[in-house]
């Protein structure tokens, strides 16, 4: 899964992605690392420091807020969006169920997306307003 062309394939089957052309996709693809977690490892920790958005490319992961599971996120979803958006520290516990292959896009190069393309940075605060709210 280290290839740009799985990576952008990935992107391109989840809503986050949809406001990028083809050059904002390759910019996050050429800038990603794959990474695997073992099950009951943590993606994010609550109101820790987060320093990527993930993609999962496999496995599933808890949402777990003040010790509460809230959501559970598997292959083609993300996580981090509320910290990538500045709007707050990571305000959950993101915790691999099953061990979990990710993609992740460090904050440096979505902080260049964003400020690229304000469609997208505008979809990425939505979903993480929605995440927060939404569950």
């Amino acid at each position: 899964m280290g290839d740009a062309a799985n990576t952008i394939r990935m992107m391109k089957g989840n809503s986050l992605f949809a406001p990028l052309p083809a050059e904002g996709l390759e910019q996050l693809a050429d800038h990603c690392r794959c990474k695997t977690f073992n099950a009951g490892e943590k993606l994010i920790e609550e109101n820790g420091n987060n320093e990527s958005l993930f993609l999962l490319t496999k496995g599933e992961a808890k949402i777990v807020s003040n010790g509460t599971e809230v959501d559970r996120q598997q292959a083609g979803d993300t996580a981090g969006e509320v910290s990538m958006s500045k709007i707050s520290p990571p305000v959950a516990d993101v915790i691999a169920v099953s061990d979990v292959e990710a993609i992740l896009f460090p904050t440096n190069v979505i902080d260049e997306v964003c400020a690229s393309y304000p469609d997208f940075a505008r979809e990425l605060r939505e979903t993480a307003m929605k995440k927060v709210y939404d569950r």
